[in-house]
């Protein structure tokens, strides 16, 4: 059971991903904007962000490098998202891990609940 933070504007995606996260019996809290994002971060303290690369307002690759460069925040693993292969881009601003859309949910999950369970390993 961990608490994800959810950053992707859209709606659809957002509530597909709330409802299987609920059913995983996970929390999840969601931002729509890239600005939005580390100051969630700051005030959720979330095991994980999933996070789409590209938002209303621009792509969150500047939100990846702050959340990466700000020591109360540098630990919590991010998984981006994307329709295009941008995966060793993401990589290269810190992302933790990639998946392309559209992905499985069963995959996901996977991912999702394998870099919680090494952040926790690692603390």
């Amino acid at each position: 059971m961990g608490k994800v933070l959810l950053a992707d504007d859209d709606k659809t995606m957002l509530k597909l991903l709330t409802t299987l996260l609920e059913l995983e019996g996970d929390e999840s809290t969601a931002v729509t904007r890239p600005e939005e994002i580390v100051p969630a971060a700051q005030r959720e303290c979330p095991d994980i962000i999933l996070m789409d690369v590209h938002l209303i307002g621009g792509n969150t690759l500047e939100a990846l490098q702050s959340l990466k460069s700000n020591p109360e925040l540098q630990h919590i693993p991010v998984l981006m998202t994307s329709g295009m292969d941008v995966e060793e881009q993401c990589r290269r601003m810190g992302a933790d891990d990639f998946i392309l859309k559209p992905f499985r949910p069963s995959e996901l999950l996977r991912r999702l609940h394998a870099a919680m369970e090494n952040k926790m390993l690692s603390s």
